[in-house]
């Protein structure tokens, strides 16, 4: 049955369902050193492109990288897919990056 049909405006909406459901994607970013200094200037310089973007991290750090989820600061808003590919191709420019991976949009209650 389609979610509409199940659930009214309301519900969708405080469900984050259908037209409200919300988005977000994975980041796994490995650096090419386990050098404490280069990590913090890494998670400096990804945290001021992310909001550069209007877009949040959750997750975690250790000293090879990042791993975590992305998705937008405005409330019942998605990272758009330009955002997505504008993110990756900023890690893939970045020196000190050995490997990432920037998974697809998926729905936030899926992850």
């Amino acid at each position: 049955m389609e979610v509409r049909n199940k659930h009214n405006r309301r519900l969708r909406k405080k469900l984050h369902l259908g037209e409200f459901a919300v988005n977000l994607f994975e980041i796994h970013v490995k650096l090419s050193t386990s050098n404490e200094s280069d990590l913090d200037a890494f998670i400096a310089s990804f945290v001021n492109q992310l909001e550069k973007q209007g877009l949040t991290y959750f997750g975690y750090s250790d000293p090879d990288g990042i791993q975590g989820h992305v998705l937008s600061q405005q409330r019942y808003e998605s990272p758009s897919e330009s955002q997505r590919q504008e993110l990756s191709d900023w890690c893939g420019a970045y020196s000190t990056i050995e490997s990432y991976e920037v998974g697809e949009l998926i729905d936030i209650n899926q992850a």
